[in-house]
């Protein structure tokens, strides 16, 4: 079956606007030329789509189901517009990147130079956000390419096993703590707490864990910011708990000292994901096998051997 795109268009118009008339308004039409098309459209697809009422209209199931299929079309065909006119104008590639900032702040740009270095004429945009907005990002069509950690749930995405750090605790020099050359999270559970915000999966393990414990964080600052964090507890506002590439960054501040947090659940994986590796763009496919060497999708498909495909494409030099 063949669907007309300007029938979908309009389709989606009336469907947002939930009024023929707005969406004629909107489409530039008179209303009987788009309540034509949704005609022709409900008999091609031989149910009706939409309910017709006195004060607009109302979606039936099936009408529900072309909506979310038709923006997935129309979002497709906005980002092949997108890469093609890349191409035009000697970019030839563009990877939109999701990621947590225990990434960004340490593996990523060393990720990107290399790949870069390979394939210069990419454009790559990154956007920084929790774990869960990574995985929604990519479920929703808004990231190619995600990094997040092991303790996200991932449902739906092909990720492969990236890198790894262990969670660390910061305290200043003077505190009782700050001696110790390894702790525990119950060393530290009745210990004033500055925290990361509340949906970062940091924030989430340690609650959970210190709930096992029979206890409850003294979180009494928030910042999303681990540079911010060092400088509360350099000024002794607390303690934090942080990846241990975190405070790698910061563990030469003269007023703080870092010590491992000695648990089993403190380490954790640090993971690469796309939504569907097969559909991903010849540059996106680049990228995953430039940061991801000689590894497989975890519940993926074998990606294929790239190179034929990347010099068809102009991607690689």
């Amino acid at each position: 079956m063949r669907y007309d795109l300007v029938s979908l268009s309009l389709f989606v118009a009336v469907a947002e606007e939930q009024n023929l008339t707005r969406a004629a308004r909107r489409k530039h039409l008179a209303v009987s030329a788009v309540s034509k098309r949704i005609t022709e459209l409900e008999q091609q697809i031989g149910t009706p789509l939409m309910l017709r009422l006195p004060r607009g209209i109302e979606l039936t199931p099936a009408g529900h189901s072309l909506l979310f299929h038709a923006r997935q079309v129309f979002r497709n065909l906005d980002q092949m517009e997108e890469e093609l006119s890349d191409y035009v104008a000697g970019v030839r590639g563009h990877i939109r990147i999701f990621t947590i900032s225990a990434a960004l702040m340490h593996y990523l740009p060393r990720a990107i130079s290399q790949f870069l270095a390979h394939y210069p004429q990419t454009d790559i945009d990154i956007e920084e956000h929790t774990g869960i907005g990574v995985v929604q990002g990519l479920l929703q069509g808004d990231a190619d390419v995600g990094f997040f950690s092991s303790w996200t749930p991932a449902s739906g995405i092909e990720v492969w096993p990236w890198q790894q750090d262990q969670l660390s605790v910061l305290v200043w020099q003077g505190h009782p703590l700050a001696e110790r050359a390894t702790l525990q999270l119950m060393d530290c559970v009745d210990e004033k707490m500055i925290g990361p915000h509340r949906e970062s999966a940091v924030s989430h393990i340690l609650e959970r864990e210190a709930r096992k414990l029979g206890k409850t964080l003294q979180t009494g600052l928030r910042v999303s910011s681990f540079v911010s964090m060092t400088e509360l507890v350099a000024q002794q506002l607390g303690i934090a708990i942080l990846p241990v590439n975190e405070i790698a960054q910061v563990a030469n501040h003269d007023a703080v000292r870092c010590i491992p947090l000695v648990e089993p659940w403190a380490k954790r994986e640090l993971y690469v994901g796309v939504k569907r590796y097969a559909l991903s763009s010849p540059s996106v496919k680049a990228f995953i096998e430039n940061v991801t060497p000689m590894k497989r999708a975890m519940g993926a498909e074998e990606g294929p051997l790239l190179e034929a495909s990347l010099i068809n494409a102009g991607l690689k030099r």
